[in-house]
């Protein structure tokens, strides 16, 4: 590389440095679209006191995602790696490791094996199995815990994770169905997220509920009797509610973001052949039944419903151990060995080959439920219609050893995925664990009969991330059944609980009954009827949200402050100036662009850059154009060894196919990871500390002399010479540093009061680095240039957008500037100490604007912060004084309860200290940021455009 393109990608890879931080420590980085309820979430959770939360979206609102963001954004805020436990049900576990990969570039082992650290984050999986087998939880060593569908963990899975909680500093739950009605789950889930709370509840045996009723109480009180308008009520909401810490987010906030639901259902009268097919299954499961056989009837009688198929296949297995039943199974074989007839299957067909002279571009998921039925639909639609069908098999037996199947559902789905195949017909495999939002309609062949079930299957298209696909997409949800069989008995009752057209996700238990109440009436149990069974299902969720009314402070939509927030983002600049691409700003773009620029200066002559493609999937590999020298000084994560080490990637969100892939083959047939180049990705962040290391020094006597290609905006200025000055603005204060080593342990002391004073300094440390990220948030760095030009009209002070954007980019339409030479401007150059001036002046004007600025987001906000952290302080001191008085009320004549009492009392006077200390951070904090900011890492060059030669 040229003089001139190393430094300008140094000062690109200075540029990526800036936007970290304007990126909420690169918590905005994570390979999927944002969304502004994504933004807003997760900044509400990096940036508060305490990062305990809730995430209750409905499902398909993108909550593993926010779960990730939040992960890289606490990672990136702290020098040592981010240590982080994820628990989730087994059923997840594969899902969860590959959007880890795809979105994070972090690898989740599982707990007990090696793990890499990458992104400053140290991931290990503890599987629910392992704790049920009495593995324990290493809470002191764990940073974040992340605890997905904890709900839906068994019993003593969530009571270890409750108490592993009260130690790890920071905490993401996520579930779509928080069941929050249910008492039992509201006082489990709020232990999780309220330790103090919980502590104060165990100590004085009181129900936590009463301890945060309490609170909010404590917190009305605050109000007086006066108006309240909508800012403080949320911020009485925030610092006093039971459910302060509870995020839900849903689908009517934010109207066209997710798909609308058609439901549009079939209803085809029955042929001979599915009568005969009907009766003849009936008729052996009576039989069943009068003679005692052991049999699941209402098991016989939904698979009799899905296909011919998959009727024959279980007839093989049917028991004829008396003339009943002997005489029963002949009957189903007669039905299947006649001309089958099937009512369902020409209705399939009859749209399928709708659809596809209408739109043949459209995706579908035919949903088969079992085997035999996936290929006998599979091998009726090729042949019927000439459309082309992916197939996903179950592959094993049993229906609770799905989740093996998990894995390798990705592998099996490609010609879906790549839009090769435009149907997939699926067995019950691929309900779960893997997202298939680019579809366009779900057809249930087989229904199934479980209301969770059907839940599931529409979770796989009705969710966030459709790629290239216009918001405000509708998605059609199509059941076909045959009038008067059970299928259609249960369609109505399914109906009637909204399943199909809400996207409400009730708690399992209500389910649960739905089905009973289903299975009951398929059987005939007496007293059981369809009509009971619509009568409840007519009544579910009626009850579902009542548990909001439990609080005194509503859990008010967000969506106002989430779009301002996004658009606010939107239109800001980027961290390096750029030419505005469009007719409005689009940071988000232009973050693309300026991360294009730097590996577009890099690859003119250090890398090889090439476009690749795996299918639908774009992608880049990088390597170096030479083999680096032996000893060379290498970029992170590209071995130099051999060119077979090259890396593949992707920058930008538009070629993420949906959805991701956490790897790709290139033409050579050799498979390699696929990363997404934005903060925490560990190719992106030795790529931009590389070239930051690179670039050559640059001061006021250094000048290139460059050729640029005609039509390149920096020839406004040839035949004259352009000074570029820049520097970077950074709030240099450092709270964890700061804490010193009052809380550290002493020798002589007993367990209780060091474990006190180990308690109080990691509280000290969390709360310092969420103030850390709060002061981030109000005053992030800032890169500041200055350009003036000379010429023979003299010095002039020039835009730095148009200047600094022109020198910066040295491309134009297919060509680059080119390198010409670098020459001493001389320091007597009276024209040089002018333009100085100029840009030194301008630098530290636009520099007292920045702090201008930072001290008003501050004085906007710091006494907000007080007030929550001072409601929190006080909710901590009162549970550590209860855990006091619990203590000194047992038998003082032990020692080891005196030890106890002794450290309660420790733990009050520092946790007292620790809560002072940071009070008195936050109310310096804008005298130290006037004071302190400081313009830092500062340079200049000249630059003399001339045109092209071969121009």
């Amino acid at each position: 590389m040229s003089e001139f393109d190393r430094v300008l990608a140094g000062l690109h890879a200075e540029g990526r440095q800036v936007d970290r931080s304007q990126t909420l420590f690169g918590a905005y980085a994570v390979a999927a679209e944002p969304y502004p309820h994504q933004i807003d979430s997760v900044h509400r959770m990096l940036t508060a006191p305490t990062c305990r939360w809730l995430l209750a979206d409905e499902v398909g609102l993108g909550k593993t995602v926010q779960a990730i963001m939040v992960m890289k954004g606490l990672a990136a805020s702290r020098t040592k790696p981010l240590a982080v436990a994820l628990t989730v049900p087994e059923d997840l576990v594969a899902q969860w490791e590959e959007e880890l990969l795809c979105r994070g570039d972090v690898v989740a082992p599982e707990s007990g094996e090696a793990g890499e650290i990458r992104g400053n984050i140290l991931i290990r999986l503890l599987r629910p199995s392992k704790l049920l087998n009495g593995e324990k939880i290493a809470a002191g060593k764990i940073d974040l815990l992340l605890v997905d569908e904890f709900t839906k963990l068994q019993v003593q899975v969530r009571r270890e994770l409750i108490s592993a909680a009260k130690t790890i500093p920071n905490v993401i739950a996520m579930t779509a169905t928080p069941a929050l009605h249910l008492a039992a789950n509201r006082r489990e889930l709020l232990a999780l997220l309220e330790p103090e709370a919980a502590e104060e509840a165990n100590v004085t045996d009181t129900d936590i509920l009463k301890i945060l009723r309490n609170r909010e109480n404590e917190g009305r009180a605050e109000s007086g009797d006066g108006i309240v308008d909508v800012a403080r009520e949320r911020l009485l909401t925030s610092s006093f509610g039971m459910y302060r810490r509870i995020i839900r987010t849903v689908r009517a906030d934010y109207p066209g973001v997710l798909p609308r639901r058609r439901y549009q259902p079939i209803r085809v009268k029955p042929t001979d052949g599915d009568v005969a097919r009907a009766q003849a299954t009936r008729k052996y499961v009576e039989a069943a039944k009068r003679t005692g056989l052991d049999l699941r009837g209402e098991a016989l009688l939904q698979v009799g419903g899905r296909s011919p198929q998959s009727l024959r296949e279980r007839l093989s297995t049917l028991k004829r151990t008396n003339d009943e039943l002997r005489v029963a199974s002949r009957g189903i074989d007669a039905s299947l060995r006649d001309e089958w007839g099937d009512a369902k299957l020409d209705a399939l067909i009859d749209h399928l080959r709708s659809l596809q002279e209408r739109r043949p571009e459209m995706r579908v998921v035919v949903v088969a439920e079992d085997n035999p039925t996936t290929d006998y639909l599979r091998e009726a639609i090729e042949k019927l219609t000439d459309i082309k069908v992916a197939r996903k098999r179950r592959t094993v037996g049993a229906s609770e050893e799905l989740e093996s199947q998990v894995t390798f559902l990705k592998e099996a789905l490609d010609d879906f995925i790549s839009g090769e195949a435009r149907i997939l017909v699926a067995a019950d495999a691929a309900k779960e664990g893997h997202n298939l939002q680019f579809a366009d309609e779900i057809i249930f062949f087989a229904l199934p009969w479980s209301p969770t079930d059907i839940q599931q299957w529409i979770g796989r298209i009705d969710r966030l991330g459709a790629k290239n696909i216009a918001s405000g997409r509708s998605i059609a949800i199509t059941p076909i059944v045959t009038e008067g069989s059970i299928e259609d008995n249960i369609l109505s009752v399914l109906e009637g609980t909204g399943v199909f057209e809400k996207s409400e996700v009730f708690d399992e238990a209500d389910w649960v009954e739905i089905s009973k109440a289903i299975e009951a009436a398929v059987s005939g149990k007496e007293g059981a009827s369809w009509a009971l069974a619509s009568l409840e299902a007519a009544e579910l969720g009626k009850h579902f949200d009542e548990w909001a009314t439990d609080s005194q402070f509503s859990l008010a939509s967000r969506s106002q402050v989430a779009i301002e927030r996004f658009q606010g983002l939107k239109s800001r600049k980027y961290a390096i100036p750029l030419a505005v691409s469009g007719s409005q700003r689009n940071w988000f773009g232009d973050r693309e662009r300026g991360l294009g620029l730097l590996i577009k200066l890099a690859r003119q002559d250090y890398l090889d850059v090439r476009n690749q493609k795996d299918a639908g999937q774009k992608f880049k590999t990088v390597w170096y154009k030479q083999k680096p020298a032996e000893g060379a000084v290498l970029i992170a994560e590209i071995d130099g060894r051999s060119s077979s080490h090259r890396q593949a990637y992707i920058a930008k969100r538009a070629d993420l196919e949906c959805p991701p892939r956490p790897s790709v083959t290139e033409s050579d047939g050799r498979a390699r990871k696929l990363s997404f180049l934005d903060h925490g990705s560990a190719l992106h962040d030795g790529l931009t500390h590389f070239f930051g290391m690179l670039a050559p020094p640059s001061n006021l006597q250094t000048e290139f002399v460059i050729e640029y290609p005609i039509g390149h905006p920096a020839l406004m200025w040839e035949g004259q010479s352009l000074l570029l000055s820049w520097s970077r603005v950074d709030v240099p204060a450092q709270f964890v540093d700061e804490i010193g080593s009052i809380f550290d342990p002493v020798g002589d002391e007993t367990k209780p009061e060091q474990d006190a004073r180990l308690s109080v300094l990691r509280h000290a440390v969390t709360h310092a680095q969420a103030d850390q990220r709060w002061l981030a948030d109000r005053c992030p760095s800032e890169l500041l240039f200055a350009t003036v030009s000379v010429g023979e009209t003299g010095v002039q002070a020039v835009s730095a957008v148009s200047a600094a954007s022109a020198i910066l980019n040295p491309f134009h339409e297919n060509d680059a500037a080119r390198f010409v030479s670098r020459r001493r401007k001389l320091p007597t150059d009276g024209n040089a100490k002018a333009a100085k001036d100029l840009t030194k002046a301008d630098i530290q004007k636009q520099g007292g604007g920045i702090v201008r600025r930072y001290l008003s987001n501050i004085r906007k906000s710091l006494n907000n912060r007080l007030f929550e952290v001072e409601a929190d302080m006080r909710a901590h001191l009162r549970s550590l004084a209860a855990s006091a008085e619990s203590s000194s009320l047992k038998d003082q004549n032990f020692e080891f309860n005196r030890a106890a009492a002794r450290g309660a009392t420790l733990h009050i006077e520092l946790a007292q200290r620790a809560w002072e200390m940071r009070l008195e951070r936050l109310n310096s904090v804008e005298k130290r940021v006037e004071s302190s900011t400081r313009l830092t890492k500062s340079g200049d060059f000249w630059v003399s455009p001339r045109r092209k030669a071969d121009d």
